[in-house]
């Protein structure tokens, strides 16, 4: 029987080279305001869902000066279409699960022709008088982390497929907890050292391809 792979990949610097929630908060709201912000994240003094409003009252901006700023400064991690259409051609699904906003995704993954792939995330809803969130439904808080994460989306969509995940974030710490197998870089990498949680590094999709090919030839 081929095994088969959901493929659960983060958004904001892990699909883009620069994470477009820092983009628009230094651009249209308050310079520097994630850096008094984080160490009180990372302490349980507040959740990521009190960080990001805190940090998205302070933006202005209509929805086309966010696009504009996204698509122009965000990049996407090489090799992630080559990725997407190995995965597809070899039955594997790929979903992207964010705590972003699903208005910044949808432009970019439309702007690099991958605007069909399923997204799992909130919305924002930005005009020149300030910005709203919305915050999707996340079930019951998770008994593993306290908040309303990704593991209940995660858990919605598996269909008995091994779980690959992909991240670099405190958002991505309980989601990954998850899964067979683990993809991570900055933020997410070394927290996952830290606790003694094995991971394979990465720096591109190239590399997540190159493993993940590698790893099913050994198994076949």
């Amino acid at each position: 029987m081929v095994e088969t792979l959901l493929i659960a990949c983060d958004f904001d610097g892990t699909i883009t080279q620069h994470d477009t929630l820092h983009l628009i908060v230094e651009e249209f709201g308050t310079r520097g305001l994630w850096d008094t912000i984080e160490p009180r994240l990372r302490s349980g003094e507040v959740t990521l869902e009190q960080a990001m409003e805190e940090e998205f009252a302070t933006v202005r901006a209509t929805p086309e000066q966010v696009i504009e700023l996204v698509l122009r400064d965000a990049g996407i991690r090489p090799g992630l279409g080559e990725l997407v259409r190995w995965s597809r051609a070899e039955g594997h699904r790929f979903i992207v699960f964010s705590s972003g906003f699903r208005t910044v995704i949808q432009a970019t993954l439309d702007h690099w022709g991958l605007g069909d792939l399923e997204v799992v995330s909130h919305e924002a809803l930005f005009s020149a008088e300030g910005c709203t969130l919305l915050w999707s439904d996340r079930g019951e808080r998770c008994a593993e982390c306290g908040r309303h994460c990704k593991r209940h989306d995660l858990r919605g969509r598996l269909r008995g497929e091994r779980l690959v995940y992909i991240g670099d974030g405190i958002s991505d710490r309980c989601g990954s907890g998850l899964a067979d197998v683990v993809f991570a870089r900055a933020h997410l990498a070394r927290d996952l050292s830290e606790t003694g949680v094995p991971f394979e590094p990465f720096e591109d999709f190239v590399e997540v391809r190159t493993w993940l090919q590698d790893s099913l030839a050994r198994a076949a």
